[in-house]
């Protein structure tokens, strides 16, 4: 999950329907302070598109219109969010990588599968966790079991390219990899928190990126 700066709305712009959301101006801003990606599992330029509703808005017209409670979400994680979560971490308030580590496992008995850990405990990070154990490690049926085998290859794709970038780090010190480095732990990069805590866990190599881990 991605931390959102919320660009305020121009003046005269207001939301009263889903056409106000789902495409112009108001679209345009969800999808520049989302980064182009899902902001619960950070997919970068996913496919299926859905303005989300952090709190779901079960026809209350105030919360459906509401600029700060709009996201941009790939369309797994909609469907796998619905309105079972919405006590969750709010992304515009609080950074959520403070409370909660993401990692691949790559253990015989968890290969794969994504850790998600808590670091502070709340009832909003939990059930911030839960949603996110669903979004990458769920197996409810068998259509959501491939959804996340897809999505956590997709992960390790991105993990094992970011740690050639690493090792080329290590061996030459680089610019170039400083600078490429410095890009993929953005949080505009695709799966940003998964980078971030690889740096953050090597003290060695995250004392030479602390601006860009800010």
């Amino acid at each position: 999950m991605v931390k959102i700066d919320k660009t305020p709305l121009p003046d005269n712009t207001a939301i009263k329907n889903e056409d106000d959301y789902r495409k112009g101006t108001v679209f345009d801003l969800i999808v520049k302070d989302c980064r182009n990606k899902c902001y619960i599992c950070e997919d970068g330029k996913p496919v299926g598109i859905n303005v989300e509703h952090r709190v779901s808005h079960k026809g209350d017209t105030a919360l459906k219109y509401d600029w700060n409670n709009l996201f941009l979400s790939c369309t797994h994680c909609n469907n796998t969010k619905g309105t079972a979560f919405d006590n969750i971490i709010d992304p515009v308030k609080v950074d959520p990588e403070k409370y909660i580590d993401l990692a691949i496992s790559t253990t015989e008995d968890l290969r794969e599968k994504v850790i998600v850990r808590k670091t502070v405990d709340t009832e909003y990070i939990d059930k911030t966790v839960q949603l996110l154990e669903c979004v990458y490690n769920g197996d409810s049926t068998d259509i959501k079991k491939l959804e996340c085998a897809n999505l956590r290859n997709k992960i390790m794709q991105e993990i094992n390219r970011f740690q050639l970038y690493i090792n080329g780090y290590n061996e030459e010190n680089s610019s170039g990899y400083h600078t490429i480095i410095a890009e993929e732990i953005s949080r505009s990069s695709a799966f940003a928190a998964f980078k971030r805590k690889i740096i953050r866990d090597d003290p060695q190599i995250a004392s030479h990126f602390t601006e860009a881990l800010l």
